[in-house]
């Protein structure tokens, strides 16, 4: 689904109202629905392999704000991006001061993902 309303189409504008908007609409939307990364790795791997990729760093970011629901699938999309060079790494958006269980659990799934070394990619 794209935003209604903001022109942005999602992407990030710079105009602080529109990003609110964006925002507003993400939280409505798709807060607290459970996050599956493994398509999105997969999706990520394709964008890579495209001519338009070609001769640039291969950079993937991935954020998350709760549990992880694929985490067993992981492995083989992570094996994918690693065969393309791509340099992966992650970063768990707590919405609370302090770490849940779910943040826990979602920094351990994105610490097996990123790439070496860990430390410096998570």
């Amino acid at each position: 689904k794209t935003p209604p309303g903001t022109g942005t189409g999602g992407r990030f504008s710079g105009n602080l109202a529109e990003l609110q908007v964006d925002l507003d609409w993400h939280e409505a939307n798709y807060a607290m629905q459970q996050t599956y990364i493994s398509e999105a790795l997969s999706f990520a791997g394709l964008m890579f392999q495209s001519a338009a990729a070609s001769g640039r760093a291969k950079i993937l970011l991935i954020l998350t704000d709760g549990k992880i629901h694929d985490a067993s699938q992981l492995s083989t999309a992570r094996a994918v991006l690693d065969g393309q060079g791509v340099q992966t790494f992650g970063v768990v958006l707590r919405r609370f001061d302090q770490h849940t269980q779910t943040d826990i659990d979602a920094e351990e799934v994105l610490s097996t993902i990123v790439s070496e070394p860990r430390e410096d990619h998570y």
